[in-house]
C-alpha cells in the first residue's frame, strides 16, 4: 500500500520541487546553490553506501532511508528519486534532477561507479570525501566562533561604556568643575560624538551588507578580495592550504572513481572557493586538453608550490594519479589544521589583551580627574 502512495504523490513532489522532465537534458548544477544541510547529506551517503555495499537494490535502499527523515524537502526529495529510479532512470540521472541537494560532484561519481560497475564502493569513497569536507567545516567554523564572540562582546561592551556610562561621569565632572587631563577629554568628546551621531553606530553593519552584496555580485571585486586575503602573512597561507587540500581531495576522488581528468577539472573548479584558484584551475584545463602534462600546467599557474607539483609528476609517470592526489590532499588537510590552530592560539590573545587594552585606557580616563581631585584633598589637608 505504501508503495502505491509514492506512485500518486510524485507529482505533488515533483510541483513543490520543480525538477526537470526525467526525458530532458540536465541543468548545470555548479550554478544551483545547495539548500540542503551538509550534514544531511553527509548521513545520507554513508547509510546509501552502507545499504548499498551490503547488495540491496537501489530503489529499496532510497525507500528504507526516505524513513530516516523526518517530512519536510529532504525527505520529498529521497522519495522523488526513488520514483525515478522505479520508473528506470539510473541512480546518477534520478539525483541529477535535483541539484539543490546533489551537486554535480555527487551526480558524477554515481555516474562513474554506475559505468563501471562499482557504484557501491564509489558510494563509499564519496561518503568518507565528504565526512573529511563536513570534519573540516565543522573544525573551521567552530574554531572562528570564540574569537568572533569576543570581539562582539568587545564591541558591545565599549559601545555600552561609551553610550551610557561615559555621559554620566561627564555630567559629574562637569557638576564638580574639574578641570579635565587630555584623555578623559578625548573620551568624553568622543562619547558626546557618538551620542549625538548614533547613527555612525549602524555603519559597520551596512558596510558589512554592502561588502558581502558586491562580493556576490561582483567577480572584479570577489577575485581582487580572494588575491588581497592570499598575500596576507599568515591568513593568505591557511587559504593557500586550505584551497589546495580542497583540489587535491576532489580531483583525486573523481580521478579514482574514474571520472575522466577534463571532466573532474570542471567539477572541481565548482568545489574551489577561491576565484585565483579557479581562474588557475581552468588554466590547467585548457594546458591539458592541448596535451600538457597536469604537473607543469599546475607549475604554471604560481598557485601550487613544488611538493605538490612534484608529486603530481610522480603520480602521472606511475599511473596512480589518484593516489598521489589523495595523499597529497591527506597531507595538507592535516597541515591546514595545524595552521589553523596556530592562527588562533595567536589571535585569541591578541584580541583579549586588545579588548583589555581598551577597556583600561577608558577606566584610566574616567579616573583620572578623581585622582587628581584626591590629590588635591590631600594638599589642602
Amino acid at each position: 500500500m505504501a508503495r502505491i502512495q509514492r506512485k500518486v504523490a510524485p507529482s505533488k513532489r515533483t510541483a513543490g520541487l520543480g525538477r526537470a522532465q526525467p526525458d530532458g537534458p540536465s541543468a548545470d548544477t555548479s550554478r544551483v546553490r545547495r539548500t540542503v544541510s551538509l550534514k544531511h547529506l553527509v548521513r545520507f551517503t554513508r547509510l546509501l553506501s552502507t545499504l548499498t555495499e551490503a547488495g540491496l537494490p537501489i530503489m529499496r535502499n532510497l525507500n528504507i532511508l526516505s524513513d530516516q527523515w523526518p517530512e519536510g524537502k529532504f525527505r520529498d526529495t529521497i522519495l522523488d528519486t526513488a520514483d525515478l529510479v522505479e520508473e528506470g532512470q539510473p541512480l546518477s540521472e534520478a539525483l541529477s534532477q535535483h541539484p539543490e541537494a546533489f551537486d554535480d560532484l555527487f551526480v558524477n561519481m554515481a555516474r562513474a561507479g554506475e559505468a563501471g560497475g562499482v557504484l557501491d564502493k564509489v558510494l563509499v569513497r564519496l561518503a568518507e570525501f565528504m565526512e573529511g569536507s563536513q570534519d573540516i567545516r565543522d573544525r573551521t567554523r567552530g574554531a572562528i566562533t570564540y574569537p568572533l564572540t569576543i570581539l562582539i562582546v568587545a564591541v558591545c561592551v565599549i559601545t555600552g561604556l561609551m553610550v551610557f556610562v561615559i555621559p554620566k561621569f561627564a555630567g559629574l565632572f562637569q557638576e564638580m568643575d574639574l578641570e579635565l587631563p587630555a584623555p578623559t577629554q578625548y573620551l568624553i568628546a568622543t562619547s558626546d560624538f557618538l551620542v549625538q551621531s548614533w547613527w555612525v553606530l549602524l555603519l559597520p553593519p551596512i558596510l558589512f551588507l554592502a561588502y558581502r552584496l558586491i562580493y556576490y555580485r561582483s567577480y572584479g571585486f570577489r577575485r581582487w578580495n580572494h588575491s588581497f586575503w592570499l598575500r596576507l602573512p599568515l591568513v593568505g597561507k591557511l587559504m593557500s592550504i586550505g584551497q589546495i587540500s580542497r583540489f587535491a581531495n576532489t580531483f583525486g576522488t573523481l580521478v579514482s572513481s574514474g571520472v575522466p581528468h577534463l571532466r573532474a577539472f570542471e567539477i572541481v573548479r565548482g568545489a574551489i572557493t577561491n576565484e585565483v584558484y579557479r581562474e588557475a584551475i581552468d588554466d590547467i584545463q585548457d594546458e591539458v586538453r592541448e596535451g600538457e602534462p597536469i604537473a607543469g600546467a599546475m607549475e604554471a599557474t604560481g598557485c601550487f608550490d613544488d611538493v605538490v607539483v612534484s608529486m603530481v609528476e610522480v603520480g602521472e609517470e606511475t599511473g596512480e594519479l589518484d593516489h598521489m592526489c589523495l595523499r597529497v590532499g591527506a597531507s595538507y588537510e592535516e597541515h591546514y589544521k595545524r595552521t589553523l590552530d596556530i592562527v588562533l592560539k595567536l589571535l585569541e590573545p591578541i584580541l583579549l589583551i586588545c579588548m583589555a587594552g581598551i577597556v583600561g585606557m577608558i577606566a584610566v580616563s574616567l579616573f583620572l580627574p578623581m585622582f587628581k581631585l584626591l590629590s588635591q584633598f590631600g594638599e589642602a589637608a
